[in-house]
C-alpha cells in the first residue's frame, strides 16, 4: 500500500508530466480540438436542418454561414440562465442535452431578417413573409 507520501509524488509527477506534455504537442493538440468542434458543430447544424446541412428557410449550405436558432426567440435569456456565452458553449449544450427541441438551422442572412421582423424594426419583406 503507498504511502500518503507516494501517492503525492505520483501526483505532481503525472501533472508535470501532462503539462510537459501539452507544451510539447500544443500546435497538435488544438488541431484536434478545432476538429472535434467542428465535427460536432457539423452534426448538431445537420441535425437542425431536418437531416440537412441547410438553413431551413432559404436552402443555403454553406456551413460557414449557418447558425443556430431558437425558435420562440429567446435565445438571450436562455443564454441568460445556463450561463452560456459562446456558439461553441451553446453546440456543445445541444449535444450533451441530446438534441433538445425548440431550436432550428438557420443562414445568417435568415437570422437577421427574422431577429429584424421580431424586432419590429422592418415589415415583411417580399418573397421572404414572416421567418
Amino acid at each position: 500500500m503507498r504511502t500518503e507520501e507516494q501517492k503525492a509524488r505520483r501526483k505532481a509527477k503525472s501533472i508535470e508530466y501532462v503539462q510537459k506534455y501539452r507544451q510539447t504537442h500544443r500546435k497538435e493538440l488544438i488541431a484536434r480540438q478545432q476538429d472535434y468542434y467542428q465535427s460536432l458543430r457539423i452534426e448538431v447544424l445537420t441535425y437542425y436542418g431536418g437531416s440537412k446541412l441547410a438553413c431551413v428557410k432559404c436552402g443555403f449550405s454553406n456551413p460557414n454561414a449557418l447558425c443556430i436558432d431558437h425558435i420562440n426567440n429567446d435565445g438571450a435569456n436562455h443564454r441568460r440562465l445556463l450561463g452560456i456565452s459562446t456558439g461553441y458553449e451553446t453546440i456543445l449544450w445541444l449535444f450533451r442535452e441530446g438534441f433538445p427541441e425548440g431550436f432550428q438551422t438557420l443562414c445568417c442572412n435568415c437570422n437577421t431578417i427574422k431577429k429584424r421582423l421580431a424586432d419590429n424594426k422592418i415589415k415583411s419583406l417580399p418573397g421572404i413573409g414572416g421567418l
